[in-house]
């Protein structure tokens, strides 16, 4: 039986570790981890697993730690993980069947790098040698360190796996600027020794990306294509992020030419051509869009060393032609794609809402669209099934529907769960009896049992809460006593200057929660309240303010209103949005 030693090097890593060895752990005969200078809980909560510790003086050479970390392992092969990283707990068999099997030197394991805090389910990937036999490779490299084949004389045989790990790094709250503060000066050092080197330019102008500065990441990665080799793994996430950086600097013609020639080097790339669509269809340019987003359809999942992004050859591609043909009123096109997006993927609950706006578009008759959307779920009086359909059913202005759905539970007793109590709000709401849905909507928050079925319920239970409060203002002093505990501080200001007669000056992101709070209040057509608040708008930086009440307008169904409104925002102020355009140009203005 062959046997494995899993290696980690280490600093601050106590959120992850235990997951990360955990997930490992019935498969290895060994746990070596070296730590860097860890101050925290690191090497106390992983006391259980029996490790090997070893202190390591950092010398910012991530090569160096890494060596002596394999210089530890006693097993005929190593695993190398970092501490923010997962094995996927399916995947454990695999692994332990895979060491049996296994002829190769070296194998590849797919990442899942993920992105969204709130889900797994967004990510981008990468494939990386972190399995192979021991004595047979070592690290070179200051940092993003490649391992290399010990015997010179002739190259390793590899083989990809299909192991997956997640891995939690790239999240926004565990990817702060001490990691960059650190990464950039080792990588400048590198470059400082050879300044051509297109691996660690390309790695330079990933810092920058992280940190938003496109400006920077595209002159590194401009210098990097210059001095690139399409033969190593790295060249395709290079042109893939260039073109990434030109489109987030609207510089999409530039960016569909980089991509042009990608796709030339590399024709199996799905993912590029993915990234071609979306380019396409945010400069409304549908038709080639829609070419796009089919021919990702047809060239399936491209292979693992050109895979960037989960799902672009069957949901994510059929969920952007399912948008275009709403744009563009083809409402039946519109919902073939998104029963097709469901079959490709089931788990996306959001979809459902997107069907919802285009059943509610293709019948008059609002139980058949009621009767439809229940047609989608195997069990549709499954608690959750139900929850979202009611849901749906108030987001489309269907409150008899939805409270038919959610009869049931509407006077459940008990520790409910926070949608239930969400729901029970919005419905009460509908019938104007704001006092007992301002009730329902702060047990939402006050509950411990939210599962997460229905989007953002506890932030739009607040905003629902401040439509209560603005519509019946003897809710205010309940009202202050819970807004004042919202601990995001912009929330907290928005929604009490809704209420107090002052507030502070508002920035320009701010304007979503404003405007949903608006469309609440003139959901109710409660008119002149909805008037007596639209001085909050005032308080909001930038010019963009009336294009954010426009699209109130029209999505509460009052056109007029919201063309007058654009009119007035492109004369007082010279602004318009493409959302303001499209309004427009429904309404047969242009």
């Amino acid at each position: 039986m062959k046997t494995l030693s899993l290696c980690i090097i280490v600093k601050n890593g106590e959120k992850y570790i235990e997951q990360c060895i955990e997930s490992v752990f019935q498969a290895v005969s060994e746990v070596i981890v070296v730590d860097t200078g860890s101050t925290d809980n690191t090497l106390a909560c992983i006391q259980r697993f029996h490790p090997q510790i070893f202190h390591y003086e950092w010398d910012d050479n991530f090569a160096d730690a890494r060596n002596f970390s394999l210089q530890q392992a006693t097993c005929d092969f190593i695993l190398v993980l970092d501490a923010d990283e997962v094995l996927y707990p399916e995947d454990l068999p695999k692994l332990i069947a895979l060491l049996e099997t296994t002829t190769a030197d070296g194998i590849s394991i797919l990442f899942h790098n993920f992105t969204d805090e709130k889900s797994e389910e967004i990510f981008n990937t990468h494939i990386g040698l972190r399995l192979f036999k021991n004595g047979c490779f070592h690290y070179e490299g200051a940092i993003h360190e490649q391992l290399t084949f010990n015997q010179t004389e002739k190259k390793p045989f590899l083989e990809i796996s299909e192991l997956r790990l997640k891995h939690y790094g790239y999240l926004k709250s565990n990817a702060g600027l001490k990691k960059h503060n650190r990464n950039i000066p080792i990588l400048q050092t590198m470059l400082d020794k050879n300044p051509n080197d297109a691996f660690h330019l390309f790695n330079m102008g990933n810092e920058y990306m992280s940190l938003e500065d496109y400006t920077k990441a595209l002159d590194y990665f401009e210098k990097a294509d210059q001095h690139k080799d399409i033969s190593m793994a790295y060249s395709p996430h290079l042109i893939y992020r260039r073109a990434t950086c030109l489109h987030n600097m609207k510089r999409n013609e530039e960016s569909l030419t980089v991509l042009a020639d990608g796709l030339r080097c590399y024709p199996a790339c799905t993912d590029m051509e993915y990234l071609r669509g979306i380019i396409l269809k945010k400069m409304k340019r549908f038709t080639l869009a829609l070419d796009s987003f089919n021919k990702c359809l047809s060239m399936g999942e491209p292979p693992p060393t050109l895979h960037f992004f989960n799902e672009t050859s069957n949901f994510r591609p059929l969920i952007e032609m399912a948008e275009i043909y709403f744009l563009m009123d083809d409402y039946n096109k519109s919902l073939d794609c998104y029963m097709k997006a469901m079959r490709a993927n089931g788990k996306k609950y959001h979809v459902i809402y997107e069907i919802g706006k285009v059943l509610n578009k293709i019948l008059a008759d609002r139980d058949r669209v009621a009767e439809n959307l229940r047609n989608l779920y195997a069990d549709h009086r499954f608690k959750a099934n139900v929850m979202v359909t009611t849901d749906v059913l108030l987001n489309e202005r269907m409150p008899e529907q939805a409270r038919s759905e959610f009869e049931e539970y509407m006077n459940e007793d008990g520790n409910l769960d926070a949608d239930i109590y969400f729901l029970r709000g919005r419905l009460l709401f509908c019938n104007k009896e704001y006092e007992k849905a301002f009730k329902s909507f702060a047990e939402c928050i006050a509950s411990d049992t939210l599962k997460g079925i229905l989007p953002n319920a506890r932030s739009r239970s607040f905003e629902y809460m401040t439509a209560c409060c603005v519509l019946c203002r003897q809710l205010k002093d309940d009202f202050l006593s819970i807004a004042r505990t919202v601990e995001e501080k912009t929330e907290r200001i928005i929604y009490l200057a809704f209420i107090e007669a002052h507030g502070e000056p508002l920035e320009k992101e701010s304007l979503s929660t404003i405007a949903s709070v608006l469309s609440i209040v003139l959901s109710t057509n409660e008119y002149q309240v909805f008037e007596d608040v639209l001085s909050i708008l005032n308080l909001v930086e930038g010019d963009e303010a009336l294009l954010a009440l426009a699209e109130v307008y029209y999505h509460n169904n009052y056109h007029d209103m919201a063309v007058k409104t654009i009119l007035r925002s492109v004369k007082e102020l010279d602004c318009i949005n493409s959302t303001a355009v499209s309004i427009l140009n429904k309404e047969f203005i242009l």
